[in-house]
């Protein structure tokens, strides 16, 4: 008697009296050979899943290569465990959305797919996108016994496979996964979850099955279940290791667009600063110290040069030209830094050059307001300054009045300065600034060891203050914070930031931040990329659209 070989169209449907089991077979035949688990997913996607404009769905190389990872078995068949960090707004979490969907089509009968992720929502996102791949396709649909959307949300196949979701936080201390075996375990934004909670309920819950146990997200902190996973050479053997950056994500492949453009990641990088942790985290992946220097010990002696500061001695000015000078009012116990600095012009790029600094503290003046004011503007007007600029935050606003007026009486232009904080905050861009600066060798400060002991003792304290500046992250928000460390100082820093910023940055006579006129460390012509659109490619839609039933194109 002779079996004829089912179609692969019979297998798909079903029809024909072909046990749908049998793509089970097809499913698990792939998951050992890239080359045709690569061309199912292309199939798949291109026949049964569409993009936001309702176009057969093209992925790209880095979302394809995830969705590969995802579905193959390892070939020395232990657990397959992978831990991926790719890059913000980079559509890595639609393409888990995308393999879960694929794994779900091929395994249909009593297999539990869970969905873990540090918050509700960060779960619901790879749930809602499974959910529109099958809702939006009729055939895909009529797979679907149930759709559940509130009390432990899930998606029921007829066959009886399930995928279900659920946030990992402290507050539920991780009860929706405690006791689960998932024969497909994604966990998104791993590096997020706390580690705690993730080692006591996470890692139980694949040890059962020799499941596929994904990790992704973008960086946090160096102590995190994510860094040892992918740098620990414990787990060399165990986890698959994948490092994605911008430079991947920008890749447009075969799809129609890319997320977005080499040239805007490059404006972008210029914004944050190439060295910001926000960007070295949410775009380039990396991995970087909850604490870290500001400047480089090397980079701030670099600065010194021959050449003596202005002492203010006797009535008459004493400086003159392009002088600017910047306050930090001092808070609590910190004193109020005065640091001047004479802009130097040339063809190429101006120099910024300290020419006086003062320190007034409980000695000097202490915090008597009217003192601080009359001694600043006495600075002021003996060097023949142009500009001022104050720190007018907290405590600053107490004398921001009273030198207004007073620049208004000798013609000095006056800026108040308000630091806000986070990634965009002026207090990031004003230290990124100086650090471009410093890095371009456009600051200058005399050497001490040509000075006299007084003065050299101001410009040990200016270096030292520069030194210990650093950065913290918030590894929970992906924020930098730039401080002096706990019992230290950064009021030499603020004051010469402030004025570097205005110096070298500042439109003249312009109280806002200027377009800078620096060199930006990155060149833009190192990096080629094609003319790739910024517009989102997937979105969440509400239409039904029906898309026909044939096979898989292209096996």
């Amino acid at each position: 008697m002779t079996t004829t070989k089912p179609s692969l169209k019979g297998l798909l449907t079903g029809k024909g009296g072909i046990d749908s089991r049998s793509l089970e077979d097809i499913f698990q035949n792939c998951r050992n050979d890239k080359d045709k688990m690569r061309k199912l997913i292309r199939a798949f996607c291109s026949t049964y899943l569409i993009d936001g404009k309702q176009r057969p769905l093209l992925l790209r190389p880095l979302q394809e290569d995830i969705v590969l990872e995802c579905l193959m078995t390892r070939t020395d068949d232990k657990q397959t465990k992978l831990a991926i960090l790719a890059p913000r707004g980079s559509g890595k979490s639609f393409a888990l959305s995308v393999a879960v969907t694929i794994y779900m089509f091929f395994n249909r009968f009593r297999d539990l797919v869970f969905i873990l992720a540090p918050t509700e929502d960060q779960a619901a996102l790879i749930f809602n996108y499974v959910y529109r791949h099958f809702a939006d396709n009729t055939f895909l649909n009529g797979l679907v016994a149930n759709y559940r959307f509130h009390n432990k949300p899930n998606i029921t196949l007829k066959g009886g496979t399930i995928m279900r979701r659920a946030p990992l936080a402290p507050s539920n201390q991780g009860q929706a996964i405690r006791g689960q075996h998932p024969t497909f375990l994604v966990v998104d934004e791993s590096p997020l979850i706390d580690d705690r909670l993730f080692i006591d309920n996470v890692e139980p819950a694949i040890v059962a099955n020799k499941a596929p146990f994904i990790n992704l997200g973008t960086p946090k902190s160096k102590d995190n279940h994510m860094y040892r996973y992918l740098y620990d050479d414990g787990y060399a053997d165990t986890f698959k290791r994948l490092h994605y950056t911008w430079r991947d994500a920008v890749k447009k492949g075969d799809a129609y667009s890319a997320p977005y453009t080499d040239e805007e990641m490059l404006d972008k990088m210029t914004e944050w600063g190439e060295d910001s942790i926000y960007w070295r985290t949410e775009y380039e992946c990396e991995f970087v110290e909850s604490v870290s220097s500001v400047f480089n010990p090397e980079k701030i002696k670099a600065c010194y040069d021959d050449y003596q500061i202005t002492r203010l001695d006797g009535d008459g000015e004493q400086g003159g030209g392009n002088i600017t000078v910047g306050v930090d009012i001092g808070k609590s116990v910190n004193s109020t830094v005065i640091s001047a600095w004479s802009l130097e012009k040339s063809d190429t790029e101006n120099i910024a050059r300290l020419i006086y600094v003062e320190e007034i503290n409980a000695r000097t003046g202490g915090h008597d307001i009217p003192y601080q004011r009359r001694r600043i503007m006495d600075v002021t007007n003996k060097l023949g300054a142009s500009r001022l600029i104050v720190d007018c935050t907290g405590i600053g606003g107490a004398v921001e009045q009273d030198l207004r007026l007073a620049c208004l009486d000798s013609n000095v232009h006056f800026v108040p300065f308000v630091f806000t904080g986070g990634p965009k905050g002026t207090k990031t861009q004003m230290y990124r600034d100086f650090q471009s600066y410093i890095q371009q060798g456009r600051v200058k400060v005399p050497n001490p060891e040509n000075l006299e002991p007084d003065m050299a003792k101001l410009i040990h304290k200016w270096t030292r203050e520069h030194i210990d500046l650093e950065f913290t992250m918030d590894a929970a928000n992906k924020t930098e914070k730039i401080s002096a460390p706990s019992g230290k100082h950064d009021d030499y820093c603020d004051s010469s930031a402030m004025a570097l910023h205005a110096t070298l940055s500042m439109l003249p006579m312009s109280g806002n931040f200027g377009q800078s006129i620096i060199s930006s460390p990155i060149n833009k012509q190192n990096y080629s990329g094609g003319n790739h659109s910024s517009q989102k490619l997937f979105t969440t839609r509400q239409r039904k659209v029906t898309l026909n039933k044939q096979p898989l194109r292209g096996l």
